[in-house]
């Protein structure tokens, strides 16, 4: 694994995952407080995996998307990246030689792995600030990878109430039709509030945010108690 280009104290607290396949590697590691960050995680894609050949069409892909409260920040530690950013929907591919980049909240964005990568991809993603109510933290993208995966996986059935649920408590918004300018901050305000009225109906049902599958007692305890620190 190449070295971080910002070396820090900064341990493994959770995984590795092996997800999609064995197609993505999750690990959680314990911020340094510099980052001011809620969650960091170690995320590897393995080239040679059929998934990863597939680029945007992986699975793990997410739908573009803005976080309202908190900028999240990546630098690659090997391999290439490839994000789609901006209202503009720009493709960039990432690779060591580039510094880290942040991604401001209200700015649509995207990560999917490149299809032509000849090794092993490596990154730390991080969410900041920590001084927000609704935030994203190790509780929030543990539910949500490992449910998805598990959805690919046929593990488990899909369902929309619980996934959108999920997402809605971390502040995170769809964005549809992003180059259609004339749409104004309906591209964002529409897709959020289906997704409000979705996570409304899914608390009527009994869901909660939190899976008893993927949190732990401890995880599922400081949760209820909104600790910041998971």
């Amino acid at each position: 694994m190449a070295a971080q280009k910002t070396p820090l104290d900064e341990p493994v607290i959770g995984g590795p995952y092996s997800l999609f396949e064995g197609s993505f590697i999750l690990e959680f590691l314990k911020p340094d407080p510099s980052r001011d960050a809620t969650v960091m995680m170690r995320a590897t894609y393995k080239h040679d995996h059929p998934l990863c050949k597939k680029g945007a069409a992986h699975p793990q892909t997410p739908p573009l998307h803005l976080h309202f409260s908190q900028s999240e920040t990546f630098e690659v530690l090997q391999g290439k990246i490839a994000t789609v950013e901006g209202w503009s929907v720009t493709k960039r591919i990432w690779t060591p030689e580039d510094e880290q980049h942040e991604i401001k909240p209200w700015v649509p964005h995207s990560f999917q792995p490149v299809p032509d990568s000849t090794e092993d991809t490596i990154i730390l993603v991080w969410a900041h600030p920590e001084d927000v109510d609704e935030m994203m933290d190790r509780v929030f993208f543990k539910n949500l990878l490992m449910y998805v995966s598990d959805v690919h996986e046929k593990k488990v059935s899909l369902n929309p109430f619980q996934i959108m649920l999920t997402q809605h408590v971390a502040a995170t918004a769809l964005v549809w039709f992003p180059t259609a300018t004339w749409l104004g901050p309906l591209r964002w305000w529409v897709p959020w509030k289906v997704q409000a009225g979705f996570a409304l109906a899914g608390r009527l049902l009994g869901l909660t945010p939190t899976m008893k599958k993927y949190t732990s007692d401890e995880e599922f305890a400081a949760f209820q108690k909104g600790n910041k620190s998971l």
